[in-house]
């Protein structure tokens, strides 16, 4: 699966769809390396299309300037969810070489004050799609080495939370049925600017050890233990303090906005193939 062949190209073309499961079932070395030589008009589709983990870990398998070119044509609330779940250089890296606006934007996203939830949730934490057998999706986790916990968070086409699903309720259901009949949808995830103090006092744990983390907006971002909430109520003093913090996230979230700025000027840093393109990412 070294070159794009007519009749694969075909098949990405009009049924990204079936595309997708195809390339998300193939280990993440032998997807990327038969995408490298696909344009990528036609691969972003496909990725679009698929789990949002198994996407993330094949781009971190392309070369930069090809993950930057799929994310130019790409949904917004995509890109940041497969941003979020890709290796932390490979973030760096992009952010360095995305238009300004839009990596100004992924930036701060990714910044929350210390004393609130999203400062302690783990972004590494895929959301699944409802549409997902669980045969297929059992295979894409027997695929990582990555542990899942007892639950897996469903999210919609839009990253919003659905509901949870308990892995024991994964195992116990036939490979044909879909994950969206399996999700308790009573679960509500957190919210990214909800206090640590707040929220570790929650009654939801009862029902869940893990817990999704959401934005203003919905989207999911990420999850957090409780655990890990109180070990960071320990290693913030300030915890119950918003003004201080605030300041402080302010603070950080322009320094970060103002270092990717400079380093998207910088002479030798990645950006400079995109000059050399005209400032455009697409290969049409």
């Amino acid at each position: 699966m070294t070159s794009s062949n007519p009749l694969s190209l075909d098949f990405l073309i009009n049924k990204p769809e079936a595309a997708a499961r195809v390339l998300q079932s193939l280990e993440d070395q032998e997807a990327a390396l038969y995408l490298q030589e696909v344009p990528v008009r036609i691969v972003a589709p496909v990725l679009q299309e698929m789990q949002v983990w198994p996407a993330s870990r094949i781009l971190d398998q392309l070369s930069l300037e090809q993950n930057a070119a799929i994310f130019a044509r790409l949904p917004y609330q995509t890109v940041a969810a497969l941003l979020r779940l890709q290796q932390r250089t490979r973030r760096t890296e992009l952010l360095a070489v995305l238009p300004a606006k839009l990596s100004r934007s992924l930036s701060v996203s990714l910044i929350y004050q210390e004393n609130t939830v999203g400062a302690w949730m783990d972004m590494s934490t895929p959301g699944f799609y409802p549409e997902l057998t669980v045969g297929d999706c059992l295979a894409l986790l027997k695929k990582s080495a990555d542990s899942f916990g007892t639950s897996l968070v469903i999210i919609n086409q839009s990253h919003q939370v659905i509901g949870m699903v308990g892995l024991d309720k994964l195992l116990a259901s036939p490979d044909e049925q879909i994950l969206g009949q399996l999700v308790d949808s009573a679960q509500q995830p957190l919210a990214a600017e909800m206090s640590i103090q707040m929220a570790v006092n929650l009654s939801d744990w009862h029902c869940y050890p893990v817990l999704p983390v959401r934005n203003s907006s919905g989207v999911y971002l990420g999850t957090v233990t409780r655990s890990v909430l109180r070990t960071a109520l320990e290693k913030t003093p300030s915890a119950n303090v918003s003004l201080g913090d605030s300041l402080l996230s302010h603070l950080a979230r322009a320094m970060i906005v103002t270092a990717t700025g400079m380093v998207q000027m910088a002479p030798g840093s990645h950006a400079s193939w995109l000059a050399d393109k005209g400032g455009s990412y697409h290969d049409d």
